[in-house]
């Protein structure tokens, strides 16, 4: 009896991101800029202020809440100014300035 109501429960959890989109993947819309700002939003809040216990893990940290907000502000900016570019990014399709690590 318990093993049912386990398996009839591991269904209805297995059932519910199916039941949270109405659309498959592949045709759902693309996000609104409002849409998208409150996912930035999400992941700084998904940040925390909490510190990391090594000064890399406390440097990435800052740096991920440094880069999340320019971009919400700069996504702000230019939905206030009715542009395109986000002035937050330089060249979105470009290298990084600086490679995290040594590629040889």
């Amino acid at each position: 009896m318990a093993r049912n109501r386990s398996v009839s429960a591991l269904k209805i959890i297995a059932s519910v991101p199916v039941a949270m989109y109405r659309l498959p993947m592949s045709e759902k819309p693309p996000l609104s800029d409002d849409e998208v700002y409150e996912r930035i939003h999400a992941a700084l809040l998904a940040l925390g202020r909490d510190s990391g216990a090594t000064v890399r893990g406390d440097t990435s940290l800052k740096a991920a809440r440094k880069s999340l907000t320019l971009l919400q502000l700069g996504l702000l900016a230019a939905m206030e100014k009715n542009i395109d570019n986000n002035a937050a990014i330089k060249d979105p399709g470009g290298p990084s300035t600086q490679l995290p690590f040594d590629p040889r």
